[in-house]
């Protein structure tokens, strides 16, 4: 498919006018544990504060954040590679969890929330939320927040941080459809600790960081009608990037996705989707993908099969690339047991990288990356999943995948402590095994525990030593403990092993420490509409080395108040 310039300019202004109302995007659900995939949704005349509708979209994109009820209500969803699997930096090994700076303790009666806090290392956090619902059926917010570091783990303000958003967003319930969509600004600032530490001595305090400045706006127009047989949902949104290194970046990204049920036990699915991109920094790369996935779905009381094909187009101007790929889709699930359910499939996808996603991964990049699709070429996955469906959940998976053009960050030959990316698989193709798992379980609704593993196992990755900075093992644990609904207590335990780096200095792996984070949260809630907590990370104080170079903070800990109204 190829555009020309007119072409390109009046679906621009189609697709953009068609979201102008400014989206957040759009919320996918499960009840319960194990569900058939058919389509469910849920309308009701009233928007709260996070509307939710259930769809039968297959695959998931988005796992339910577990924190926001105590009900059972798990996504135990399909796992897939993503460019964006590396965790972003931050604090600790995790971020905070999502949503604790939108909501009151209490639920979302309480839409408006004002929270500061302070802690060690100089660290200071301000986040405010603030909305109104002129009518039943729209709701209108503001999004502000600051969380920074004036010091860090080496050389005091020399490795200090910085992080600073502000959002609007709106949604909006007609009888017909759902309109949501947000605006934001966002900078994050980080500085190259990772040098040696004697050269922080002819450096000005302050003048050796690099900030990101992005821009989003991202919109959604979705179905409402209930039990309609035909369903849909269209996103579009723009995003734009500069860089203190004179870079930028602009992606233009736009989706859709339909179901129409031709009975109780078929239904035909369609998505589609268009990412546009342009690089600059020596030279301006153009850069495009478009993805194409038709596909039937069919169940019954036993057995679900979900069969069609994925017609992928990548275009990269500088490379001199257009080529088209065919995967097959391919999902087979089987119901043994009222408790149990066995799965298989295969399949296969392009993934587009930008700028964007991989300093979100790692702030600390030179400039001019070189950017380059990743394609999984091949993916064959089987496993079982269950649930009494009262108290716990668990899914147990197995995939093995070929990778062309897998990412890696390593050290700059040139500067250590600015990273680049590198790639395996372009003569041969790097292999990948998962094994990934996850356990809910919930005593009641006072108690709640979570754990995760994800284990990986990387072959033919050409002149790479190891598979850098990509953790062999994956472990989460994490719990919420209530007590006489004052107060909340989230103890979390996280653990990585496996990890090498790459030292430029004399070109050769480095094993790295694993890592162990112990990190606690208590919130009291004072009243239904103040609240005090504190936040205590890395509880054992070692300073371990996410990416080689740069440690992170010891222990640090956090305290702050909230009021929510």
């Amino acid at each position: 498919m190829r555009f020309n310039r007119t072409a390109k300019k009046v679906l621009f202004t189609a697709t953009f006018g068609l979201c102008l109302g400014a989206f957040e995007g759009f919320a996918q659900k499960r009840e319960g544990s194990i569900q058939d995939e058919a389509i469910e949704v849920e309308k009701t005349r009233k928007i709260e504060l996070q509307p939710q509708v259930s769809r039968g979209f297959d695959p998931l994109e988005e796992a339910k954040d577990l924190r926001k009820d105590r009900k059972m209500k798990y996504d135990l969803v399909d796992r897939k590679w993503e460019g964006a699997s590396l965790p972003k930096i931050n604090n600790s090994i995790v971020d905070p969890r999502e949503g604790d700076e939108l909501t009151s303790s209490y639920g979302p009666k309480f839409k408006n929330v004002f929270k500061v806090g302070a802690g060690n290392y100089g660290h200071t956090l301000m986040n405010a939320h603030f909305g109104f619902t002129p009518n039943e059926n729209s709701f209108h917010g503001l999004y502000i927040n600051h969380d920074a570091n004036r010091r860090g783990p080496v050389a005091t303000s020399f490795s200090g941080r910085n992080e600073n958003e502000i959002k609007v967003y709106s949604k909006t319930f007609t009888p017909s459809y759902l309109l949501n969509g947000s605006i934001s600004y966002k900078r994050v600032e980080a500085n190259w600790y990772g040098k040696p530490e004697a050269q922080f001595n002819n450096i000005a305090n302050g003048t050796f960081g690099v900030y990101y400045d992005r821009f989003n706006y991202v919109g959604s127009i979705s179905s409402a009608k209930k039990d309609a047989k035909f369903d849909y949902i269209a996103t579009s949104g723009l995003t734009m990037m500069s860089t203190s290194q004179n870079e930028r970046e602009w992606i233009w990204d736009s989706k859709i996705q339909t179901v129409l049920t031709i009975n109780d036990n078929l239904s035909a699915h369609f998505s589609g989707d268009m990412t546009m991109s342009e690089y600059a920094s020596l030279e301006n790369n153009r850069r495009e993908l478009y993805r194409i996935k038709p596909s039937f779905f069919y169940k019954n009381d036993r057995v679900s099969v979900h069969a069609g094909i994925n017609v992928v187009n990548e275009k990269d101007k500088l490379k001199g690339i257009n080529t088209t790929s065919l995967f097959p889709v391919v999902k087979l699930d089987y119901k043994a047991a009222n408790f149990i359910h066995f799965f298989a499939g295969l399949g296969g996808d392009t993934y587009f990288n930008t700028l964007s996603q991989m300093a979100s991964q790692n702030p600390w990049l030179r400039s001019q990356i070189d950017l380059r699709n990743t394609a999984q070429t091949a993916n064959v996955f089987g496993g079982f999943k269950g649930s009494n469906e009262r108290s716990f959940d668990f899914e147990f998976k197995f995939m093995y995948s070929e990778f062309t053009n897998l990412s890696f960050f390593v050290p700059s030959t040139a500067d250590s402590s600015k990273y680049t990316v590198i790639y395996a698989g372009d003569l041969k193709k790097a292999q990948v095994m998962n094994f990934s798992g996850q356990f809910n379980y919930q005593l009641n609704e006072r108690f709640l525990s979570v754990l995760k593993y994800d284990i990986n196992q990387y072959e033919n990755l050409g002149s790479l030593e190891k598979a850098y900075h990509r953790p062999a093992m994956n472990i989460s644990f994490t719990n919420s403990i209530t007590f006489k609904d004052k107060i909340i207590i989230s103890p979390d335990v996280f653990y990585m092993n496996g990890l090498y780096g790459l030292n430029p200095r004399t070109n050769t792996a480095v094993a790295m420490k694993d890592i162990i984070d112990l990190n606690l949260k208590v919130n009291y809630l004072i009243t239904k509409k103040f609240n005090a907590a504190v936040s205590a990370n890395n509880l054992l104080g070692k300073n371990y080395e996410r990416y080689l170079f740069y440690p992170s903070q010891g222990l640090n800990y956090t305290v702050s108040v909230a009021y929510s109204f």
